[in-house]
């Protein structure tokens, strides 16, 4: 087997797409080298329209599916340009391609993830791993996260025999590990950065609060917290996944309708960053997780005003997962480029408290190159 490989990660904010190159040879893994490519203003105000929109047409998909394909292939380029690694060397891309709808709990459960593998293969030449989620759908699962059997790898590295990772993405997920790392349970709490980040789109703030500096000149609205607190998602008990076709602006849009009077836009964004890190402190509790050290990865990490919060809720300081080897933001690339490696071995993983899914499943289709 060989021992190099590309992962690739888009996340749910659209804004780049994030690329690593690892050596995982000897059950090991060494970050060779890490890049990010902009994803062009006018393909992501298209991904954001297309996750908002209810009626996609197929040859909306396809059109999507096949430039964002094109991006990755290039973000794959990118990086290996960077590293001076001859293309031949890679053995496999992991990409997680970028998630427009997911409705896990629909009669036909449906996960659709745009960026065509083919595409990246034929353009890089480079064998793919994508749709990763499929199998596990197929099994009974919801298809996310799956980000929790990496961190299960992280730990057994670190030899940490319990600790908890959440990463604060567009979504929020958790992973709880303990007996030396043997049991895991995770599931996605809801917001990360995309309430946020939606409402700092609508008003003109940029396509993210700054660390968390808009909210910092609001203040809380009690009502509107309660109103969105109460939302059915955060009261379902796991497994349990979202996506950001659910936890987006017409949501926000919704909930404030109840109020008196309008609200200020700068108490709204307020509101959302606490109820971004509400609802990841309720989920800790939940878990009897108050105590564990607790790992940050995901964007959301560079939201100050946000994890100040999340710390004096827990009541405890929280630690960035370069401390375990990983840079925050190139966690979830790591990820996809380990999972490949693991489709091309032909490893299955138990997802049961994970996702919910019934038996071992192997996860990633291959798409060769041609």
């Amino acid at each position: 087997m060989e021992k190099l490989f590309v992962g690739l990660m888009s996340g749910t904010s659209v804004d780049s797409i994030d690329s690593v190159l690892l050596d995982l040879s000897n059950n090991k893994i060494q970050i060779l080298e890490e890049n990010t490519t902009e994803i062009k203003k006018g393909l992501k105000s298209k991904i954001l329209n297309a996750v908002n929109k209810n009626n996609l047409s197929d040859e909306e998909i396809k059109e999507l599916d096949f430039e964002l394909g094109l991006n990755f292939g290039m973000a794959v380029l990118n990086l290996l340009n960077k590293s001076s690694l001859d293309i031949s060397e890679v053995s496999a891309i992991g990409s997680h391609g970028q998630t427009i709808k997911h409705s896990p709990h629909l009669p036909d459960p449906i996960s659709l993830q745009i960026g065509d593998p083919q595409e990246i293969s034929k353009l890089t030449g480079i064998k793919t791993v994508a749709n990763f989620r499929k199998a596990d759908i197929k099994a009974g699962g919801e298809g996310a996260p799956l980000a929790p059997l990496f961190h299960q790898f992280i730990f057994r590295l670190n030899a940490l025999s319990s600790a908890v990772i959440i990463n604060i993405g567009g979504i929020s997920n958790i992973t709880k590990l303990t007996d030396l790392g043997k049991k895991v349970i995770a599931f996605d709490c809801g917001p990360g950065n995309c309430l946020m980040d939606a409402w700092s789109r609508e008003h003109g703030k940029g396509n993210f609060d700054e660390k968390g500096k808009w909210a910092s000149s609001g203040k809380l609205l009690p009502e509107l917290f309660e109103e969105m607190i109460n939302d059915s998602f955060f009261k379902t008990l796991p497994p349990k996944s979202t996506g950001t076709d659910y936890f987006n602006l017409d949501w926000i849009k919704n909930k404030t309708v109840h109020l008196k009077s309008p609200p200020s836009s700068e108490d709204v964004q307020a509101t959302l960053t606490e109820l971004t890190a509400k609802s990841i402190f309720l989920e800790l509790e939940n878990l009897d997780a108050l105590n564990e050290k607790v790992y940050i990865c995901g964007g959301g990490i560079h939201n100050n005003l946000l994890i100040n919060k999340l710390e004096n809720l827990i009541k405890n300081k929280t630690f960035s997962t370069s401390s375990l080897g990983f840079s925050p933001d190139f966690l979830e690339a790591c990820c996809f480029g380990w999972l490949a490696q693991q489709r091309l071995k032909g490893n299955k993983f138990d997802l049961s408290t994970i996702t919910g899914s019934k038996g071992k499943v192997m996860l990633g289709e291959i798409w060769e190159p041609h």
